[in-house]
């Protein structure tokens, strides 16, 4: 690495309830695609936005998310207990000086992005991206956030370009077909039968 060249760390989070090998291939590829030297893997403790149940504690999605990741040398589960995404941003630019930040979420949060505490932080001082989900590439256009920042979407990149404030990208996948719904329905059903 050329050093001049910052550093880039991604920040991948969720409520990861819980955790699997669909989150771990989407990591891997985040991290592959746009050369990171380190991922954040933030577990949230609530989603503000969504009022649901969740199947596993916070306590226990984070130690779900650490043995899920222990193999990937440069995945860091997040220590920082923050409400919302900018502050967490806000907290990994202080620790990190100096550093590119990629924040990475599934198509299926476009929906609510425009909802977003600050979206507008974390636009300008991070790279947004949105990687695609099954079932969910049709609706983006209809999105608020698509009608406000389609001209912001970068294309065609290479890992290492400079991207402006508020660019964002979006990579597809084919994914693993697999959902932290559909696991937590097995869940419940083994616990009713």
């Amino acid at each position: 690495m050329n050093k001049k060249e910052k550093k880039r760390i991604g920040i991948f989070g969720g409520s990861f309830d819980p955790p699997h090998k669909g989150h771990l291939h989407i990591a891997k590829l985040f991290i592959k695609k746009l050369k990171l030297n380190k991922l954040i893997w933030s577990v949230s403790k609530k989603n503000p936005l969504v009022k649901k149940k969740y199947f596993y504690n916070f306590r226990q999605r984070k130690i779900l998310s650490k043995k899920i990741t222990s193999k990937i040398k440069n995945i860091k589960i997040n220590d920082f207990d923050k409400k919302y995404s900018y502050q967490l941003l806000n907290t990994l630019k202080m620790k990190y000086k100096d550093k590119k930040f990629f924040f990475l979420i599934g198509l299926d949060n476009i929906k609510f992005l425009h909802k977003w505490k600050k979206l507008s932080s974390i636009l300008n001082s991070s790279t947004l991206v949105i990687i695609s989900r099954p079932g969910y590439l049709k609706e983006i256009k209809k999105t608020v956030f698509y009608r406000k920042n389609h001209k912001y979407l970068i294309k065609n990149y290479k890992a290492n370009d400079i991207f402006p404030k508020k660019a964002w990208i979006y990579i597809k996948d084919k994914g693993v077909k697999i959902s932290s719904s559909n696991i937590k329905n097995r869940l419940y059903k083994l616990k009713t039968d």
